[in-house]
């Protein structure tokens, strides 16, 4: 992957929270070996805009996954419309913990 979008449950929904900066190599090698491809039942567009503040005509393709893996990230406190403003920091996975240990959004 060249970064991460990252998804968290809201109301039993799973939606797009934010999106991380470029990953640096090793850091998307590292990732890609737990990754598991979603199948035709994830719940997210096949593409979202490349920037959000773009007129809407630059789009990037989504890899869809399975929504298993937690992503420990470094995030400035700034929300807009409950989605983190500024780009994400990808810090590591964390294989200790599941979907069930993290707190939905409310």
């Amino acid at each position: 992957p060249d970064a991460v979008v990252a998804g968290l449950y809201r109301d039993g929904d799973l939606v797009i929270a934010g999106r991380s900066v470029p990953l640096t190599p090793a850091q998307s090698r590292s990732l890609a070996a737990v990754l598991t491809p979603a199948g035709t039942e994830h719940p997210w567009p096949d593409s979202i805009l490349a920037n959000r503040f773009s007129s809407g005509r630059d789009r990037v393709t989504l890899t869809k996954v399975q929504p298993t893996i937690i992503a420990e990230v470094a995030a400035d406190p700034a929300l807009q419309a409950g989605v983190w403003r500024h780009g994400l920091r990808y810090q590591r996975y964390r294989l200790d913990l599941t979907v069930d240990d993290v707190a939905p959004l409310t």
